[in-house]
């Protein structure tokens, strides 16, 4: 009896344990985090890179960096959901069809509507990494225009 309930705390203190880190990356955590640029892990999305540094990309709300090679220029394309974009470093276009391209350096902000065309361009001489912030998942869907 006494070996079960011993058993039963370490399962549960584990549990813990490893909720501790999860918790931790989301923006209303009783936590504070601090997470050096170069522990950021990225995933190779096809050319561009995604790192996501609180909640999860793939399912929902998350923040991530978007990093993006010079001269990239993306296919039209849209994204499910809104998102806000703040230009970390190198300089950076994102335009509707028929919008005026406007060059983003870093500091700049701008806001992509869910399920609108667009293309994202990182123009200039350096590569250019995004933070961005969307309440769904992230998603490439190439356009059918």
């Amino acid at each position: 009896m006494l070996m079960n309930k011993k058993v039963a705390s370490l399962a549960a203190l584990g549990l813990l344990c490893a909720a501790l880190p999860l918790m931790a990356k989301e923006p209303n955590a009783s936590l504070s985090l601090a997470i050096p640029a170069n522990e950021i892990k990225y995933k190779d999305l096809g050319g561009p890179q995604l790192g996501t540094v609180w909640g999860d990309s793939t399912v929902g709300p998350h923040g991530s960096f978007l990093r993006l090679h010079k001269g990239f220029v993306s296919p039209t394309h849209l994204h499910t959901g809104d998102y806000y974009g703040v230009i970390v470093e190198g300089s950076v276009t994102n335009a509707e069809a028929g919008q005026q391209e406007v060059v983003l350096g870093p500091g700049s902000y701008y806001f992509q509507k869910g399920n609108a065309d667009h293309v994202t361009k990182c123009v200039g001489d350096t590569d250019c990494l995004i933070y961005i912030s969307q309440s769904k998942a992230f998603d490439f869907i190439p356009s059918k225009k």
